[in-house]
């Protein structure tokens, strides 16, 4: 048996073979037949044997098309050969047997169905350029590369297969178009695609000097560079070295900062190199006081405090700073709004000078008119012998003095003593408690009060009374009561009134009251330790020899007298023992308790009441906060005294959606701040700690109904934070508002963060000026002092008087009022009670943010 099997060669040759002699045609295009003539093919056995008899003909055996003998090839005179498509069957014949091929026959040239076409319309130079050959309407066909140029060159030698490697190629100059065409040929023809492009270029050239400019408005494109054969579609820019920034555009841009200034192109391929520095100086203002500064309507005496009204500047912005002189000569330290007529000023005129320094020029000054000539203050005190003393001293005189006074003991003491108020009447200066039993049927004596008048008024005259719960006591005059009945359960008072006759009205004083009947306790003189691992110690005195001493130890807030006795904190909640309890108290003075068996770490207060058998309470007394020690030095988590914590690097306190922050809570109390900024992805870190950015525009925080600094008005408020634009010169750092003493910390420039602050009437520039960057400021409010000190990363900057605590409702950072907003990133800010603790806060956060 013969096996039989057909086989096509490289698109040329068609071959049968049987056992080692094979029939095969010549002439084929991609094995299959030419339509319309059969000159060219030819049949031939593959071992040379004579082929005896052909036939071909469009089925198996048939001679439909012809047939013929050796010579084996078919005669191009048999026209009208595969004139139709279908199969060209041929069949040899040789030593009685038969060999038989079929092959198609194809009647037209291909068309593409799919075009050629490269895998990306846009290359790097560098990059291996990928191109498809498309597809053609029927097989069989062959698909070659019959033009690749880049730029009309000749490039299919670099081809290795369908990829090209660009590197080497350079687009500068020149168009940067790549062409292809394929080209299919199958019998029935050769056909060219149409030719399809792609662009080869690179990144943007550098701008050249002569490509841009800068003025006062900002930067002037006045060429673009060599876009590297892609078009240029965006220009960023940077000053100063800083962050890269966007115009989104290729137009001229504005520009509001100054300084050394570089751009750069962007295309679709990247972003080109920086330009050369060019610098923006801002113009310098042409400033203009337009009038004299003005000194307020005070008389020049020796104590009194002239204050100066600016005069109105024309030109732009500028920063104000102020020097007083004596006659022509300045007067040292003498540089605030305000100053104080010394001894030294006597005989002398006093004027100031207003000076308006634009940034980056030079200062304009302007004098008030002089003050009149400064006159001693010739205070003098006459003493009486009755407890009154008459005063004298200049007209006009509105200072405070000190009043000393060493004998009698009753009236020792140091007083201020406002003459702006004694010029209207005299004033009572101590009103000595009296002495004497609170009960029914005892005396009780006053001492006479101490006066003093101003003699310009007139005598004194002085009557005595006495008043029951501020009713006054019709018939009682003199130095002593009798307690009766009718003042039981009441509260008694011995009074004095002053009378002159050019005095405005007569002036009335009262002793400290006293309570008839049984008086509560009074506990004095606490005190609290940590005396060992989990025990306090707690002194104190009380006045009242009987009855109980209630205690609760609490971390949260204070309660009243009845929780305390029933042992519940501030919410009610019963307390656990020995959280709560009591001591019996057999004697007036001091008295010690001891309470073991707290957890530790300790971090609470004590607080105590004294209740009598009959159930009077005492006025509830606490100690300070009590704290285990802490060995790694201060921190806001376990100093004792500390108020309000908002750490932006803890990024659990913070609440926000994809960013945009909602609120950022205390870490040891309940004063969250709410508000925007934005943390997480969008926001950027600081030596590795989390942040939340301000945008300068709406972004603040503030505190949500709870007021976070003490009544006492003793506080260090310490503010981590990088300050970045300006765009009001009331943007703040800090803001307390709404109150009837606020602070505030303000740039006090609508263009950089100069630094002022304002704590009540006072205020105060920063020197030197913050400026923007990272810095760590903290106010220390030390009310007991009566001063408010600044620290701008731990130099001391200024002082200010603090003579009344702030008590404003609002706190807001990064923000003044409900518009303006300062840019920058809000690190960490915290408070504490204890105004020593700004050496250990300012410690904890350099170590904490690596500044």
């Amino acid at each position: 048996m013969i096996g039989l099997s057909i086989s096509i060669g490289s698109g040329q040759n068609g071959g049968q073979r049987s056992g080692n002699r094979s029939l095969t045609l010549s002439g084929l295009i991609d094995g299959a037949a030419r339509p319309g003539s059969a000159s060219g093919i030819t049949a031939a056995f593959s071992d040379g044997f004579p082929i005896q008899s052909l036939s071909w003909g469009m089925t198996p055996g048939g001679t439909e098309f012809g047939t013929g003998a050796s010579p084996q090839d078919f005669s191009s005179a048999d026209t009208g050969l595969f004139d139709a498509p279908g199969l060209l069957h041929v069949t040899a014949r040789a030593a009685g047997r038969s060999y038989s091929l079929s092959v198609p026959i194809r009647t037209a040239p291909p068309v593409f169905l799919t075009p050629p076409a490269f895998a990306a319309p846009l290359y790097k130079i560098g990059e291996a350029v990928e191109v498809s050959l498309g597809t053609v309407d029927a097989a069989p066909a062959t698909l070659t590369v019959a033009s690749f140029t880049l730029d009309g060159e000749d490039r299919r030698s670099g081809l290795a297969g369908l990829a090209w490697s660009s590197a080497g190629e350079t687009a500068w100059g020149r168009a940067g178009v790549l062409r292809l065409q394929a080209r299919a040929e199958s019998s029935g023809g050769v056909v060219l695609s149409e030719p399809v492009t792609a662009r080869l270029g690179d990144a943007p050239r550098a701008f050249s000097a002569a490509d841009w400019s800068v003025d006062e408005t900002g930067v002037q494109i006045a060429a673009l560079p060599d876009d590297g054969n892609v078009p240029i579609t965006n220009i960023r820019y940077r000053i100063d070295g800083g962050p890269d920034r966007s115009v989104n555009g290729v137009t001229d841009f504005a520009l509001a900062d100054y300084g050394d200034i570089q751009i750069r192109a962007v295309n679709a391929l990247g972003i080109g190199a920086w330009s050369d520095t060019k610098t923006r100086i801002a113009q310098t203002p042409t400033l203009s006081i337009e009038a004299a500064p003005l000194l307020a309507e005070v008389a020049a005496v020796e104590g009194n405090t002239l204050t100066a009204t600016a005069g109105p500047v024309s030109g732009g912005p500028s920063s104000r700073t102020w020097q007083w002189y004596r006659g022509t000569a300045a007067i040292s330290g003498a540089t605030g709004e305000s100053y104080m007529l010394q001894p030294a000023d006597i005989g002398q005129r006093i004027k100031v000078r207003q000076i308006e320094t634009p940034v980056g020029g030079s200062p304009v000054t302007r004098d008030s008119a002089a003050s009149p000539v400064v006159v001693a203050l010739n205070f003098q005190a006459q003493d009486n012998g009755d407890g009154t003393f008459g005063i004298t001293y200049a007209d006009g005189a509105r200072s405070t003095v000190e009043f000393v006074l060493s004998q009698p003991t009753v009236y020792a003491g140091s007083f201020n003593l406002d003459l702006a108020a004694l010029e209207t009447g005299p004033i009572c200066l101590v009103q000595p408690a009296l002495s004497g039993t609170p009960a029914v049927g005892a005396a009780l004596s006053a001492t006479p009060f101490l006066w003093v008048y101003p003699e310009a008024l007139g005598a004194l005259s002085v009557s005595s009374g006495w008043r029951r719960n501020e009713t006054v006591l019709a018939g009682e005059s003199g130095s002593t009561h009798t307690v009766t009945a009718a003042d039981a359960g009441t509260d008694l008072q011995y009074i004095e009134t002053g009378t002159q006759s050019g005095a405005a009205a007569p002036v009335t004083a009262a002793s400290p009251s006293v309570r008839i009947g049984e008086a509560a306790a009074v506990l004095s003189g606490v005190s609290g330790t940590r005396s060992a691992a989990g025990q306090i110690t707690v002194t104190l005195s009380t006045d009242w020899g009987e009855g109980t001493i209630f205690y609760v130890v609490t971390g949260g807030a204070a309660p009243s007298a009845a929780q305390i006795a029933a042992g519940t904190g501030a919410d009610g909640t019963p307390l656990a023992v020995p959280y709560r309890g009591s001591m019996p108290v057999v004697a007036a003075g001091p008295q010690t308790l001891t309470i073991s068996g707290l957890a530790e770490p300790i971090s609470a207060t004590v607080h105590l009441v004294q209740q009598t058998g009959s159930g009077v309470q005492s006025v509830p007394v606490s100690t300070a906060r009590i704290a285990s020690p802490v060995t790694s030095g201060y921190s806001p988590q376990s100093s004792a005294s500390a108020l309000a914590w908002w750490d932006a690097s803890d990024e659990a306190t913070i609440t926000h959606a994809a960013g945009a922050v909602s609120q950022i809570a205390d870490k040891i109390g309940t004063a969250h701040l709410t508000g925007t900024g934005t943390t997480g992805v969008g926001a950027s870190d600081v030596n590795g700690l989390n942040t939340i950015v301000m945008d300068g525009t709406s972004d603040y925080l503030a505190t949500a109904g709870v007021y976070p600094f003490p009544a006492d008005g003793n506080w260090v408020l310490t503010i981590i934070a990088d300050i970045g634009a300006v765009n009001d010169y009331m943007d703040s750092l800090f803001s307390a508002e709404f109150g009837s003493v606020n602070a505030y910390l303000r740039a006090s420039s609508s263009v950089y963060f100069a630094g002022k602050l304002y704590v009540g009437a006072a205020n105060q520039a920063v020197s030197p000026q913050i400026g923007a960057g990272l810095h760590t400021v903290q106010i220390v409010a030390d009310k007991e002092n009566n001063v408010a000190r600044c620290f701008v990363d731990g130099e001391e900057v200024f002082t200010l008087a603090y003579p009344t605590a702030v008590d404003s409702p609002v706190v807001q950072f990064f923000r003044f009022g409900t518009s303006k907003n300062l840019g920058g990133k809000f690190l960490e800010v915290f408070i504490d009670s204890d105004t020593g603790t700004q050496a250990g806060a300012l410690a904890f956060a350099t170590k904490k943010w690596a500044l």
